[in-house]
């Protein structure tokens, strides 16, 4: 299975995970809303021949951390597509056709713009603006 992140979130995160319930909320929102975008980018990308890698493609949002997964692989039905990431690295036999993470980098500004969005209006918030 292969599994991306979102880089340069990681202080923000920190920040919103320390702020009230309702901006945890708030952040969590533009999780589920970023993961959902990059696996659709993601599903786009998947080179396809029967589809079953493309329908692997799965995004979470934790209940309690804040943090969002999307990963590719695992079980589709009773298939397992353990070989989403010799599709997303290549192999000695077969070049690599990356589909995940250029998903991920394309939406890692809008992510961190989002983020950076809902901690501003935390804090106009907080002072009474």
């Amino acid at each position: 299975m292969i599994t991306v992140t979102v880089k340069n979130t990681e202080a923000l995160i920190k920040d919103l995970r320390a702020a009230q319930v309702d901006v945890q909320e708030d952040a969590r929102a533009v999780l589920k809303e970023q993961a959902a975008a990059i696996r659709s980018d993601a599903q786009g990308r998947c080179p396809v021949d029967k589809g079953i890698l493309k329908r692997s493609i799965r995004a979470t949002v934790a209940k309690k951390k804040l943090e969002a997964t999307v990963s590719a692989g695992g079980k589709v039905g009773r298939i397992d597509t353990y070989y989403a990431q010799f599709v997303e690295f290549g192999t000695k036999k077969a070049k690599a056709q990356p589909f995940l993470f250029p998903a991920a980098r394309a939406h890692d500004e809008e992510t961190q713009e989002k983020l950076k969005t809902v901690m501003y209006n935390a804090i106009k918030k907080g002072a009474g603006g």
